[in-house]
């Protein structure tokens, strides 16, 4: 074998310390991810198999197997919870997709005050969700709220006016109206990039051809962001199953169990009555879900997103 010359040693040594300087860099991230996600998984998933759900002798070398998962499936309140949640899922992800892109087409425009507009809609985003939900329940009073007493001064009967957090029918729809408000800056602002790199040229020749508005939306816009659509429903998807903290702040699952979702079913399973591998094994099933979701929405945008 020919020796190696000079420039290909000072090559491989330039790329070995390339590599050590990337992993240096990956590292903190990859130990974060590995003591704060992975580990807390594995444990979560052991304490689903095995039996942690007394108040008193805490059991951890007795394995339970598949009967946490079984006794999910058997209890109707869970399954309940399951479907609340969905139910909510489904109201938050369309209402904010739809409303976040309709804003954004908005923003997108020559407006007087337009960067105001952009700050005012960021600051729920980063407001705290416990004050929100203070500040919401006080709002949406049935009673004594502004907002009713709006209405009643618009001349709505007494008997007509909506009962918001307190009515069994309208707790879950007002909730998932607060999220999308609290949260609607994160997909406004991606959507706003994503028709900002819509190149104006597209929009030019298509009025020289005599296109009217909408069919610039649906022939246009719509395919050239359906990249970026795609990646707000599923993200959007996995954050509508993270809201136990607006929940709680708002109405603790009332009135009865109308709002009580999954992920707080799943807190009062091990906060309050101490079933710590039932509550897991319920996360456990949720996280399966979860996935399973996300795992479909990949295979089927192949459909419909346009690269």
């Amino acid at each position: 074998m020919a020796p190696l010359s000079i420039q290909n040693v000072r090559r491989a040594r330039s790329s070995l310390r390339e590599g050590r300087t990337a992993l240096l860099f990956v590292a903190p991230f990859f130990l974060g991810f590995v003591v704060f996600n992975l580990l807390p998984m594995l444990y979560s998933l052991f304490l689903s198999l095995v039996n942690f759900n007394s108040f008193t002798e805490v059991k951890t070398d007795e394995f339970y197997g598949l009967r946490n998962y079984a006794r999910a499936f058997a209890d109707r309140l869970a399954m309940a919870s399951f479907g609340r949640s969905f139910y909510f899922s489904f109201v938050y992800v369309v209402g904010i997709i739809v409303l976040s892109f309709l804003t954004a087409l908005l923003l997108n425009r020559k407006l007087f005050w337009r960067t105001a507009s952009r700050t005012m809609i960021y600051m729920p985003y980063v407001a705290n969700v416990v004050a929100i939900g203070i500040v919401w329940a006080i709002v949406l009073n049935p009673f004594q709220g502004p907002i009713n007493t709006l209405l009643k001064l618009l001349g709505v009967p007494e008997a007509r006016l909506p009962q918001w957090l307190t009515g069994v029918r309208s707790a879950l729809p007002t909730i998932a109206g607060i999220k999308v408000w609290q949260n609607l800056a994160f997909q406004t602002i991606v959507f706003l990039a994503a028709l900002q790199d819509v190149p104006r040229e597209l929009y030019e020749c298509a009025e020289i051809d005599g296109a009217t508005g909408w069919r610039k939306l649906l022939m246009i816009t719509l395919p050239l962001i359906s990249p970026t659509t795609f990646f707000l429903v599923v993200v959007t998807i996995i954050g509508s199953f993270n809201s136990l903290a607006l929940v709680k702040s708002l109405t603790n699952g009332g009135p009865g169990s109308a709002s009580r979702i999954i992920t707080l079913f799943i807190y009062e399973q091990a906060a309050k009555y101490s079933y710590y591998s039932y509550a897991n094994a319920l996360a456990c099933l949720l996280f399966l879900f979860i996935l399973a979701v996300t795992l479909l929405q990949w295979k089927a945008q192949k459909r419909w997103v346009h690269s």
